[in-house]
């Protein structure tokens, strides 16, 4: 073996003769400028093959658009600010005529907001608010007196301080419907701030539900009737499951109930004068029971679902002054959030984003450029204006969403009209059909090949130049001539 790497070394030699000085002869300017062209190749190399595996470019095809679906979704997510949900309705009318367009299916619901704006309460689809106020009070009294016959007056006013008191405790959602007005202190016996709290409260249901022949005390409520109040207390440790469902995690817990179940909560002092104010200044910002699961005297509401209307240019309107109140239009304040709002396939239901995956960037930034946009007003009879363009676009591996543009006009209504939230949506004729170059594997190895020879060009020329200057500057020195790229 020795032999032979001995031989091969010699022809090596040999044929090294024939090659030019410049490739077999070292030096310190040949070796700076080798390594300088090898960490270039490599940076090179690494770039390509990074730009050919992680790269992603789009072109896009207009085409006219087939109507492949007879139905547009439309989601929406918005807030309004000073309108209670009592008077909101969402509508979609027909951009030709001022008239309602054939909704074939909705799926939203109505949740008030507090006066910053946050929710609360339950959300409350339009199916489940009845309009006429009558007919609701009516079938809470007749449900008042049934769970009263039933259970008797006794059972429903007792306080389910323990399950051993004498009382069957069958049901909680009696106790709530056999009352105008419930308020129960969910408390648990090992809890310390409940024990010290007790003597107030046993002070404030005497004064509240009367005792000793006294009778107790009643407030009006939104519509001005009289309406009484129930003071109870629950053992949340003897009747856990209640608790539980109730949602309690702490205590004591102060809640008002109505007799359609729903509920505010207390969150003030825990003292008989601060709670007894309470209940006079909340039961008077409560209609008794227009809407089951929903508070009638929340500040703002949110609308927040979908709709799936005919493919056809019209306009969604938030109409403010649609429920059982007569609104002030000169006193109506739209001032409104949008949240989110995009358009869909009829087929894409709540899932409507799952269609963005794999779009470009330039693409998801006008599918729902208006989320999180406040539109304030700031004098009377002023209304946003929403102009959209809908545009039908297609991602390469062949979902569909719809991309818009926008423009918005701060209007004025006449003295007469209440205010409404509308927005125009037309939908353009074409498609944009979104395409992905894939760099071909053939294209990879050219650019790598032409890159790097023009490297090794590019280098030995200038190895020539500097060593010639060199040469030239210090003549003298007898400045050695060297080979590069050895």
């Amino acid at each position: 073996p020795l032999g032979f790497q001995r031989a091969a070394m010699i022809r090596a030699r040999e044929a090294a003769r024939w090659l030019p000085n410049d490739f077999v002869e070292t030096s310190l300017n040949g070796g700076v400028f080798t390594l300088v062209a090898y960490t270039i190749m490599a940076i090179v190399f690494l770039c390509e093959v990074g730009y050919f595996f992680g790269s992603k470019e789009f072109t896009t095809v207009i085409a006219l658009d087939r109507h492949d679906d007879d139905a547009l979704q439309i989601n929406f997510d918005i807030d309004l600010y000073d309108i209670e949900c009592r008077s909101v309705r969402v509508v979609v009318f027909t951009q030709t005529a001022d008239e309602p367009m054939d909704v074939l299916s909705q799926d939203f619901w109505l949740r008030p907001l507090d006066k910053q704006g946050r929710a609360y309460g339950m959300a409350v689809r339009p199916s489940d608010i009845p309009l006429d106020i009558g007919e609701v009070r009516s079938g809470l009294e007749e449900q008042k007196k049934r769970v009263e016959q039933e259970d008797g007056k006794e059972e429903l006013d007792a306080d389910w301080a323990s399950s051993h008191d004498g009382f069957k405790h069958k049901s909680f959602d009696h106790v709530i419907q056999g009352h105008d007005f419930t308020f129960i202190n969910f408390f648990a016996g090992w809890c310390r701030h409940c024990q010290v709290f007790a003597p107030e409260w046993a002070r404030i249901a005497a004064t509240v539900n009367g005792e000793n022949g006294k009778p107790g005390l009643q407030f009006p409520d939104r519509d001005g009737v009289m309406r009484s109040v129930r003071l109870i207390k629950m053992n949340c440790v003897d009747f856990k499951p209640i608790c539980k469902q109730q949602g309690i995690d702490a205590y004591p817990n102060l809640r008002l109930y109505k007799a359609d179940g729903s509920f505010s909560l207390f969150e003030g002092k825990r003292n008989h004068d601060d709670i007894v104010k309470w209940l006079q200044n909340t039961m008077k910002m409560k209609s008794y029971g227009w809407a089951a699961h929903h508070e009638a005297f929340e500040r703002g509401c949110n609308a927040k679902g979908r709709l799936l209307v005919p493919r056809v240019p019209g306009h969604l309107e938030i109409m403010a002054g649609a429920g059982d109140q007569a609104l002030n239009p000169s006193m109506t304040n739209v001032s409104h959030r949008v949240r989110h709002l995009s358009f869909s396939d009829q087929d894409d239901g709540k899932f409507h984003k799952k269609a963005w995956s794999g779009m470009p960037a330039q693409v998801l930034a006008h599918i729902n450029p208006l989320d999180n946009v406040d539109y304030v007003t700031w004098a009377f009879h002023q209304v946003w204006m929403h102009d959209l363009k809908v545009v039908s676009t297609v991602g390469y591996r062949g979902e569909s969403t719809f991309q818009f543009s926008h423009q918005h006009r701060l209007s004025v209504a006449s003295e007469s009209d209440i205010p409404q939230v509308q927005f125009h949506y037309d939908i353009e004729p074409f498609t944009i059909r979104v395409l992905q170059d894939n760099k071909r594997w053939y294209d990879l190895c050219t650019a790598l090949l032409a890159n790097l020879g023009g490297i090794f060009v590019v280098m030995r020329l200038a190895s020539e130049a500097s060593l010639g200057a060199f040469q030239h500057l210090l003549p003298k020195n007898g400045a050695r001539k060297s080979g590069i790229l050895a």
